[in-house]
This record gives structure tokens, sequence and C-alpha cells, in this order.
């Protein structure tokens, strides 16, 4: 719910601020208004055993989340953003519909687990460049543009993959491995065939890609009682499905960071360890 605002323009300051309702010189930027929402959760998903080592599971469920205040009631410029951002009060929750379809295994020496995900959402709420007539941008004297929150049709996809090898053989040995890829579409009508001009979700991670190994050397005598070694890769991909629309986002180089850490345990006293890591 909210409470109409009366503002008005100081003729000396030529600041605006809070004004009467009656007085004539006032305008009302924000109106009163007064919305309910309501929607409904759930899930439903199984898992189905294939032999003792490796399952199927899959899920399929639904949520929903109301507009806020931001997307409802919003009417003016954001100085740090040097954007003017109009509400809309005509905003009904957004509806998410998720599938997932997953395979674990789970063995002696190795484990692994693949994961497919998609999510259709309805009403999904972002935000668009007003133009006029002419296309041409809608802004004020010092030139910010106005953008409008607005509702449309999007989806969510994409796959996690794990898989970690620990050889019973191997005593404190690991391998651990992930993949995750997820895409985003703003699948309304306008953005069809748009790419970066406005069919691809903002703030979508790109593909990546985790690896690491451990060793664990347990001494158990003196006072160093164990020693631990890991060296991991983790792998991020470019991102070409950036929202190049409005200037939003620009493409993401591929990059790729390299840890090496060692580490120890020291035992002071009889109840004590010193945990060392480098």
């Amino acid at each position: 719910k909210g409470v109409p605002l009366y503002v008005k323009t100081d003729a000396v300051t030529g600041f605006t601020g809070k004004a009467a309702a009656t007085d004539p010189a006032a305008t009302c930027p924000f109106p009163a208004f007064s919305k309910a929402f309501n929607g409904v959760s759930w899930s439903l998903g199984g898992t189905f055993a294939i032999h003792n080592h490796v399952s199927v599971k899959a899920n399929i469920a639904q949520g929903y989340r109301a507009p806020n205040i931001t997307e409802l009631a919003s009417n003016g410029l954001d100085p740090g953003a040097h954007i003017i951002y109009i509400g809309n009060q005509n905003a009904v929750p957004e509806l998410s519909l998720e599938e997932d379809l997953g395979m674990d295994a789970a063995y002696k020496d190795l484990s692994a687990s693949v994961s497919f995900f998609h999510n259709h959402i309805r009403h999904y709420i972002f935000l668009t460049e007003i133009t006029s007539a002419s296309g041409t941008p809608l802004t004020d004297a010092q030139g910010n543009k106005t953008f409008q929150y607005q509702q449309t049709a999007a989806r969510l996809y994409g796959l996690e993959l794990h898989a970690s090898l620990h050889p019973g053989g191997w005593t404190g040995f690991s391998w651990n491995n992930s993949f995750t890829l997820t895409y985003g579409d703003n699948t309304g009508s306008e953005f069809q065939g748009k790419g970066i001009n406005g069919r691809y979700l903002p703030y979508i991670p790109p593909a990546n890609y985790l690896s690491n190994i451990t060793k664990v050397f347990n001494l158990q005598s003196g006072l160093l009682r164990s020693v631990n070694l890991m060296a991991e890769v983790n792998y991020t991909a470019r991102q070409n499905r950036y929202l190049g629309l409005y200037g939003t986002e620009t493409a993401t180089p591929a990059y790729t960071l390299i840890s090496i850490a060692a580490g120890g345990s020291v035992q002071y006293s009889r109840h004590h360890q010193l945990q060392i890591r480098l």
C-alpha cells in the first residue's frame, strides 16, 4: 500500500520538497495505490535406484515472486545511475515452473553426478528504455534517460556436472571436479533473434570448470601430526551471451585461476593443535 506524496518546487532555492495536498502549486508524482499479491509454491520429485550404485532423480516445482516497491512505484531520477526509473503498478507476480533431471553414481573409489535444469518464468520483470514516437530516448534536461519496468516471459536452463576420484588404496588422496553452465533468455517476441541486443538475460555467469587435487599425509608421530597439499585450477569461460542493450553489460574474456596450498597440523600440547596453511 502506498500513500500519496505531493511536492512542489521552491521558488527561491529551486529544490523540490514536500507540499500540502491542498497547495495549488503541488503535483503528485507518487499517487496512492493498494496492491495485494498471492501465489502457490509446490514441488514434486522422486528418485529411482537403477541398482545399488546408480540412481536417477527428477523434480518439478513452481514458485513465485511478488514485485517489490521499486518495481511498482518508482518515479524519479537515480542520481548515481543517471537513470529516471518509472514503476509499473500493473505488475503481477513472477511465476516460475522449474524442471530438473539428474543421475547420481556412488562407488568406493568414484562418485559422480549430472543434472539438467530448465526454468520457465512467466511475467519476468525487466527494465526497458522509454522512447518517443520517433524512437528517440526520452531524457530530462540533463540528458538522463528514462526506463520503465515491464513484464515478459523468460527462461533459465543449463547443467551441472560433478566427479570425485578418491581411491581407497590411496589414503588421503582426492581429485574433485565440477562444471556448471547456465543460459538465460528473454523469450518475448520483440527480442527474438536479437542476441546481445535484448535476447540474453543480464547477470548470467559464464561456464565454469573447477578442479582440485588434495593429498593428506597423516604422520601421527612427533610434533608434526599431518601434512596436506592442494593444487587447484578454476577456469571461467568467455561470456559472449551478455545483455548489451542500452550498454548494460559488455563481453568478458576467459580467465584461469591457479591455486597451490600446503599446510600442516602441529601438536604443541596434549590437547591442542596448531593449524598452519600457506
